[in-house]
């Protein structure tokens, strides 16, 4: 890492925190050497351990060298920046967020590959930068070395990718990236870097609570506000329409599979209308969704079903999804049912759980569940009518499982792709 490519850095002037788990720490004290770090560097923060990853990023990651992972800390350091700084409100300067994810070399063999992930979060862009490094061919401190210019070098890329404005919103960028290191490079290593961005609107989306976006094939061409009124683009003009009651498949599709669109087929048909998907950006259970993954996931989905229409919000309760979306029919699974019934999901409190149910119904709610297994069982649906509280049995229409049973999933089909 040079003082030049420091300074150049810079002069970007991003304020950020920076959270750095398994390598490159070198990166800190690096850029704090040179005179001048406090006028961008907020804080660092490094948890090393897996226990200490999962108490920063507040549950435990899939897999904790992934550039998703490090995707997921540079959200929360981004968090954490806006935390320490008014920046964010009253300046122009941008507040930004850092994660990296590290397995480099250590005193026991490994069985995975060497590699440092590297992300960026911006307000409206993430960048997600991956070196895969020949392994068993440096010393610790020699990957060190190199993680620490290589997380230098995607902010560096970053920075100008931004200022330049040649990010297309909604879209996956990909592009090679060259260290910019003292270290020899193998022809072996290889260094890449992904970016996506999001536009004003959708910037706005995940601003507020509980404002929603429609995209199809590409392109948004309805808004709906936390008020329930809902338009539509013609031309450059948003312009109020009538909003209809409609079928609502909320989930996270990620990624989608053969029964998401079965389930929406046969909902269709059981609901005589058609059916539109959601995905919240904010979940109860689960981090932030940023602009990359929100663009991989719509991009997915428009391979697989390009005839659905998708809503992207900002609610991750159903009460809240309720509210902007009155009179829907919403279609989800036994183990979501389950869910909405947990005061657990309610601030733990079964008054409040009572009450959220009572107001779904005055919002003219319907529930369609599809069966699917629980814990590796199915539960049948005589047994669901006796468990659930009997306001939400009220506005149910239980899919018998003769109709449908598909239990494909999303986090199996995640968990076999690594393996693969």
């Amino acid at each position: 890492m040079t003082e030049q490519a420091v300074r150049e850095f810079r002069r970007s002037n991003w304020r950020f925190v920076v959270s750095i788990s398994g390598g490159g720490s070198a990166f800190i004290s690096d850029y704090l050497a040179l005179p001048g770090a406090s006028s961008t560097f907020l804080e660092a923060v490094v948890p090393y351990s897996q226990g200490a990853t999962d108490a920063f990023l507040g549950f435990r990651p899939e897999n904790y060298c992934s550039e998703r992972t490090a995707r997921q800390l540079a959200a929360q350091a981004r968090a954490r920046a806006v935390e320490l700084t008014e920046l964010a409100a009253r300046s122009d300067a941008p507040v930004v967020g850092i994660g990296v994810a590290a397995s480099l070399a250590s005193d026991r063999p490994k069985k995975g590959a060497h590699r440092v992930c590297c992300a960026v979060q911006t307000r409206g862009a993430v960048f997600s930068a991956e070196l895969n490094l020949t392994k068993d061919a440096r010393t610790r401190a020699q990957e060190e070395r190199l993680a620490a210019d290589f997380i230098l070098s995607v902010l560096l890329f970053a920075a100008s990718t931004v200022e330049s404005g040649g990010i297309e919103p909604w879209r996956e960028h990909r592009a090679a990236l060259t260290p910019q290191t003292d270290e020899p490079l193998f022809p072996t290593d290889e260094a890449s870097i992904s970016w996506a961005a999001l536009d004003e609107l959708g910037v706005q989306l995940l601003d507020s609570e509980l404002a929603a976006l429609r995209r199809f094939q590409g392109r948004t061409d309805r808004i709906r506000a936390n008020d329930a009124t809902e338009k539509e683009l013609r031309g450059d003009v948003w312009l109020p329409v009538d909003a209809p009651p409609r079928a609502l498949y909320p989930g996270s599709f990620n990624p989608p599979h053969a029964g998401h669109i079965e389930i929406a087929r046969l909902a269709s048909e059981r609901l005589e209308t058609p059916v539109e998907l959601e995905i919240s950006a904010r979940n109860v259970d689960k981090p932030l969704i940023d602009a990359l993954e929100l663009t991989r996931r719509l991009d997915a989905l428009e391979k697989i079903a390009p005839d659905l229409p998708v809503w992207l919000s900002n609610a991750p309760r159903y009460i809240e999804k309720a509210l902007v979306f009155p009179n829907a029919s919403f279609i989800m699974g036994t183990d979501t049912i389950l869910r909405l019934a947990d005061p657990k999901y309610a601030d733990a409190s079964t008054e409040r759980r009572d009450a959220i149910l009572v107001k779904l119904q005055e919002l003219h709610v319907s529930i369609c569940v599809f069966t699917r297994k629980v814990e590796g069982k199915i539960i049948p649906i005589e047994e669901l009518e006796r468990e659930l509280p009997e306001p939400l049995i009220e506005i149910c229409d239980f899919v018998p499982e003769d109709v449908f049973l598909n239990d494909a999933s999303s986090t199996e089909i995640r968990k076999n792709a690594r393996l693969s």
